[in-house]
């Protein structure tokens, strides 16, 4: 599995690369070496991946399957995500950091949020931004609010936003992810909050309570570029607007590069 070149492949995508110059060293000791020096979200990465590729060894040997390096990626991306969704369930106080988009398991809606906070006129504008598991859009929508105290308060205004309309829609199990990590720690916190954001805080959770299940993740700006474009482009316009399977170009062109990002695999 170090030598293959489909191993390899898998795992360069997933963030893991294999060190050079060691090739020499003997198995034993370069894979104990290697698997200690990894992180432990790596780690976990590297032991799904190996399962994903013997298993995908049996297909082409015993079924004479033709496989893809693209296929056994999203197989392992499928995995790690419904199993992070399943401890997520169980712990809600766990909060998920990642620095690049990506895609929901299957039957879950993504909701990315974000806001524009103008300081001298205390105005905000929420953007939202809802993809599917193939990383399609299924709807967006841009929101204004007026008298708003500071840019934590516009942050989880925009959260709230994304609930609403989540159930407007009628969504039932979503991930909720914005680059507020202040937001995102209150709403997966399970004591009360007393901060000037707790009415919207308690609006936010009573409002999740009517869904099957509800995921909050906190991620870097970078995998929240669309509704952070989406926002942004929202200041421009004087009333709400909401579009279907849409967005408006500039946050269709920032979803278009998350989307093509899950796609690197041939």
């Amino acid at each position: 599995m170090r030598d293959c070149w489909f191993s390899r492949h898998l795992l360069s995508y997933q963030g893991v690369h294999f060190p050079t110059g060691s090739i020499s060293v003997p198995w034993k000791d370069w894979l104990s070496t290697f698997f200690v020096n990894l992180s432990e979200g790596h780690k976990k990465t590297y032991m799904v991946s190996l399962w994903s590729i013997w298993f995908t060894r049996n297909k082409v040997v015993h079924e004479r399957c033709e496989v893809s390096v693209r296929g056994a990626y999203s197989f392992v991306e499928a995995f790690l995500q419904e199993n992070e969704a399943l401890q997520i369930a169980s712990s809600p106080s766990v909060v998920v950091t990642r620095c690049r988009w990506q895609a929901p398991i299957e039957n879950v809606i993504k909701l990315n949020f974000d806001a524009a906070y103008n300081a001298i006129t205390k105005a905000s504008t929420s953007g939202v931004i809802c993809h599917n598991n193939s990383g399609f859009i299924m709807a967006s929508c841009v929101y204004s609010h007026l008298h708003v105290a500071d840019a934590f308060v516009a942050e989880a205004l925009s959260c709230l936003q994304a609930v609403i309309f989540a159930k407007e829609l009628g969504f039932t199990r979503l991930i909720i992810e914005g680059y507020s990590h202040i937001v995102i720690r209150k709403l997966c916190n399970s004591s009360a909050d007393v901060s000037v954001i707790s009415p919207i805080v308690h609006d936010i959770k009573e409002a999740a309570r009517e869904f099957e299940s509800v995921t909050y993740c906190f991620v870097r700006r970078e995998a929240n570029n669309a509704a952070h474009t989406l926002a942004h482009e929202g200041r421009s316009l004087s009333s709400p607007r909401y579009w279907i399977e849409e967005a408006p170009p500039s946050a269709t062109a920032a979803a278009e590069l998350d989307r093509e990002g899950l796609n690197l695999l041939l």
